[in-house]
């Protein structure tokens, strides 16, 4: 098994930091970032303040560690499928995923707005260490290998790829569209009720199909 390449000391780190961010990702479901304190973080996972400190400065640095462990799942998925489908078809199934992992609608919000008012927008920084992708996703064969990366780089990445193979113009710029994209992801559920969060999946696939109408290749 892979867990027997990692020593006791690389798994202990590796568990607590995710369960810290587990933790913490489960109360943002129900609370504001502001009002969530260390110490009830700690508390949840039985640590100490201290401990919590030897991994992350700041809760906004634990904030930032829940978004890599998100990426990252979403990168492996990705790599799944990237032989199986085109890249418009994978830039859709980006979008499921993200609507997956983002459904509850009171954990988006606060993303959100942790992404806007702090300013933790991914940064490319320390990478998550090969114990902790396994322990985060442990039936997740291989995603040791997987590098993580912005959702901006990932998307930009299947757009270049979508023009490469005639899919999409190559008259628009590959950034334009991206820029779409980010809005389609970030603006469709700040425009709806929460009671619709259920069929964010579906509401971003009418947005897409959209955009894909305005892009294709036979526009020009």
């Amino acid at each position: 098994m892979p867990e027997t390449k990692y020593s006791l000391r690389e798994k202990k780190c590796a568990k607590t930091k995710i369960a810290l961010a587990r933790a913490f990702q489960e109360r943002l479901k129900s609370m504001r970032f502001s009002d969530i304190s260390i110490k009830e973080i700690c508390s949840a996972v039985e640590i100490s303040e201290g401990t919590f400190f030897n991994y992350f400065p700041n809760k906004l640095d634990l904030a930032r560690y829940i978004q890599k462990i998100l990426l990252l799942k979403i990168a492996w998925e990705v790599r799944q499928k990237e032989s199986k489908l085109d890249a418009l078809r994978m830039v859709e199934y980006v979008f499921d995923r993200m609507a997956a992992e983002m459904g509850d609608p009171f954990l988006f919000y606060e993303i959100i707005s942790l992404y806007t008012v702090e300013k933790i927008k991914f940064k490319e920084g320390k990478a998550l260490d090969r114990v902790e992708k396994y322990f985060a996703f442990p039936e997740c064969d291989g995603i040791e290998n997987v590098k993580v990366v912005s959702i901006e780089s990932l998307l930009l990445e299947l757009i270049i790829k979508a023009q490469e193979g005639g899919l999409v113009s190559r008259k628009i710029a590959a950034t334009n569209i991206l820029n779409n994209l980010m809005a389609i992801l970030v603006g469709v559920p700040l425009t709806i009720k929460m009671e619709d969060f259920s069929n964010l999946d579906k509401l971003y696939r009418n947005q897409l199909m959209l955009l894909w109408k305005a892009v294709k290749i036979d526009k020009e």
